[in-house]
């Protein structure tokens, strides 16, 4: 396995935002692939397996659990990717079915990212209380992710959040 922190949208080391990338042969547990992103203590790793020369399976951790989806990770991997070999277009495939293209022209990295639809949801009373929210705007859920987004009132409140990770 080779390991690399990289630090997305800049070319100033030590900017941006990071991410762990481990280049992997084979697949690896769920628990392993936890304490490697636990041990690397960053927001995310993703872990990237090569399907054929220009696919690539990915998962992403955070050090407490497996996240479906992660921009600035998957832009990391790909800039690993692309500095080991010489396609100038790669696809990372998700657990979920998602598949993210990834193009390169000179030290430019471009991702589509698709544009996935979301429904009104309900936020679980135990997560605003866990946020320690009394209040949202809205809440939306999106299938493909499994993600649920929040509307808060303003950027302050989200500054001034004080998560219970425990709870």
């Amino acid at each position: 396995m080779k390991t690399s922190i990289v630090d997305s949208f800049t070319n100033v080391p030590f900017k941006g935002n990071p991410a762990g990338v481990c280049q992997v042969d084979k697949e690896l547990t769920d628990e392993v692939m936890l304490l490697i992103a636990q041990e690397l203590g960053l927001s995310e790793t993703v872990f990237v397996r090569p399907v054929d020369a220009a696919r690539f399976s990915v998962r992403f951790f955070s050090p407490k659990m497996e996240i479906p989806l992660c921009g600035h990770a998957t832009l990391a991997a790909a800039k690993v990717v692309f500095s080991d070999s010489a396609p100038t277009e790669i696809c990372f495939l998700t657990q979920q079915g998602l598949s993210l293209r990834v193009s390169r022209r000179g030290d430019w990295l471009r991702m589509e990212f698709p544009v996935y639809q979301t429904q009104p949801a309900d936020a679980p009373s135990q997560l605003l209380a866990a946020l320690g929210l009394d209040r949202i705007l809205a809440s939306v859920f999106n299938q493909e992710t499994q993600i649920l987004m929040l509307e808060i009132e303003s950027t302050e409140v989200l500054a001034n959040l004080q998560p219970d990770f425990a709870a």
